[in-house]
């Protein structure tokens, strides 16, 4: 007796709940507001201030956009998000970070102008990406304690068209954090007296300098990863007192071996590094 087999082809097919779209158009945020993974991605069109004591808070795999917008004034060309009188949580974790970059099909940096943190406001962005702005963030006249309130780790910003962190006239405490590819530096220091502390951290391939320092003050950059242990070309990308004596030295001796997120990275000694242990003397190496 034949049998005939019968072969039967089921095809599941899974449907992933749409996300849905939530507009904001240019205005200020005066209460405490969240951001949910059901409203991703939120379009922003134009400026707009974090203000009145509010709070933002994001959560993990969160989108915020930023419509192409020019003429708008505020500190670039281009939307922008400012804390000016509150707190920005923008909360990811790993493999789910909160992420701002532009709203454009092709976006291409300097799309939207960056986050700005002003005056005595705190944020924490951990596990973040920030990218295709002008400035990723920038620091106008951050003090000192909003500085010791607000976290950086795992904040990565690349494909700014200027820089990934400006610092003016401000304290800065910068951990754990990514800058990379930007157009010109991945840290800026600039305007009035800055007082930056930036430690593992990875500061590599960014355009101009992975760090220039156009203050006066010297900034403290150990146990970085810059891209390489190849001192020389560590220097390279570093603009401060060694290419301009009016400004401040970037201290990034040691520096690691390879990127703060590997476990396997060791903090890196120069000569003047181990001399100094032994001598007290910091000096860069052997005359």
């Amino acid at each position: 007796m034949r049998r005939t087999c019968l072969t039967i082809i089921l095809t599941i097919v899974i449907v992933s709940p749409a996300l849905a779209l939530t507009n904001i158009p240019q205005q200020d945020i005066t209460t405490d507001t969240h951001w949910t993974l059901s409203g991703s991605p939120y379009i922003i069109y134009g400026d707009f201030q974090i203000t009145n004591g509010a709070t933002l808070t994001i959560d993990a795999g969160v989108e915020v956009r930023f419509a192409k917008v020019s003429g708008d004034g505020g500190y670039e060309d281009g939307a922008e998000l400012v804390i000016y009188n509150g707190t920005l949580i923008a909360s990811g974790s790993k493999g789910f970070p909160v992420v701002f970059t532009a709203h454009m099909s092709n976006p291409q940096p300097g799309d939207w102008g960056g986050i700005i943190a002003e005056h005595n406001n705190q944020f924490v962005l951990e596990y973040t990406d920030v990218k295709y702005a002008v400035n990723g963030l920038h620091l106008n006249d951050f003090t000192s304690f909003a500085s010791s309130q607000s976290s950086t780790d795992y904040l990565e910003i690349y494909n700014c068209s200027d820089n990934g962190i400006l610092i003016d006239d401000s304290y800065a405490d910068i951990r754990y954090a990514t800058l990379r590819d930007n157009d010109n530096a991945g840290i800026k220091t600039d305007e009035g007296i800055c007082n930056v502390n930036v430690h593992l951290s990875d500061i590599y391939d960014n355009g101009m300098y992975n760090f220039e320092n156009k203050n006066s003050n010297n900034v403290n950059a150990t146990e970085c990863w810059w891209g390489t242990t190849v001192e020389a070309l560590i220097e390279m990308r570093i603009y401060d007192k060694h290419d301009n004596p009016a400004v401040g030295e970037v201290d990034y001796d040691p520096y690691l071996s390879g990127s703060f997120k590997d476990a396997g990275s060791t903090p890196q000694y120069s000569w003047g590094a181990i001399k100094g242990l032994f001598f007290g003397d910091r000096g860069n190496g052997p005359e």
